[in-house]
């Protein structure tokens, strides 16, 4: 490890090993709940700046976990909206699930090449962190669409699938035909590898979300909560999407609410949807991190 690196996970650790400790005033005085809970926010943004890489590894792995664990615990609503509507957060925000995005990457990635080195890869995918999530997830995608389609979906698109295409795989056990894209050349290449040693019968290209062609086929599109990470970006994905499906098919589109934020963008049905219908909106308060957003396309 070269010096740089040291120095930037030594800073790291110390921006990590500080967060828990931000809760009381220098002065002695108990900060408000709002003030705790940015307070270590802002230290755990902190840790992630100063991070050399993202990496997964232990100080890495440290930060996400407590953030994620931030994100999805219960919070009185007049503290989250308060911690939200501070500036020196709404500030950082972008970076924030920027960084939380790459990080989500790197960590897919990792779990992709060791699942592919694995002599039983089924067994080792068991061993991922987030698998569970990922299952009850898709299942409460699965039947929402179905339960507000007017037929169960036969046939679907996954976009922005990652090296490590959970979403697409476990939906496709549904007993749905998937598809599944991403942008980026490398997830094509891991995320295609491992549906084949899995067994899973989903085909993995590679293609941009503002390129893809006719969707006429496809009963449901689901588009991945880090597809367009700015509004207008997220809004024009949808729209070209929209545009390219029959009349009356379902789009499915993750996004956060509350301090799950923090992690991914929030998606507004009435003004980002690029002129889809909404028609449900689903925000679990369990650990399950992404919410869903069921729109229509118009006749």
């Amino acid at each position: 490890m070269n010096t740089h690196s040291r120095t930037g996970r030594a800073r790291a650790e110390r921006a990590l090993d500080l967060a828990p400790r931000l809760r009381v005033h220098g002065c002695g005085h108990e900060r408000s709940p709002q003030d705790q809970l940015l307070a270590e926010i802002l230290a755990l943004h902190d840790a992630l700046v100063a991070a050399p890489d993202l990496e997964p590894g232990p100080v890495t792995d440290a930060v996400f976990t407590r953030l994620v664990g931030l994100a999805v615990a219960p919070h009185p609503t007049p503290v989250v909206d308060a911690v939200l509507a501070d500036p020196r957060l709404r500030d950082r925000l972008p970076d924030l699930r920027a960084r939380c995005a790459a990080g989500e990457y790197a960590l897919e990635r990792a779990w992709a090449r060791r699942v592919l080195a694995a002599t039983d890869p089924a067994a080792e995918l068991e061993h991922f962190p987030y698998l569970q999530n990922y299952r009850d997830l898709t299942r409460i995608e699965y039947h929402a669409v179905a339960g507000h389609a007017p037929d169960v979906p036969r046939r679907a698109l996954f976009v922005g699938s990652g090296p490590l295409p959970l979403s697409a795989l476990l939906l496709a056990r549904h007993g749905v035909r998937v598809d599944a894209v991403d942008v980026d050349p490398d997830a094509v290449a891991l995320g295609g590898a491992v549906a084949r040693v899995l067994g899973d019968d989903v085909t993995v290209t590679r293609d941009d979300v503002l390129a893809l062609g006719d969707l006429g086929a496809y009963d449901l599109v689901c588009v991945a909560a880090l597809v367009g990470l700015a509004p207008d970006d997220k809004a024009a994905a949808l729209a070209h999407v929209r545009a390219r499906m029959r009349p009356g098919a379902t789009v499915l589109a993750r996004s956060a609410h509350s301090l799950r934020g923090l992690l991914y963008p929030v998606l507004d049905a009435g003004t980002d949807l690029g002129g889809l219908e909404p028609v449900a909106v689903l925000h679990p308060h369990t650990d399950v991190v992404n919410s869903v957003v069921l729109a229509r396309v118009p006749a």
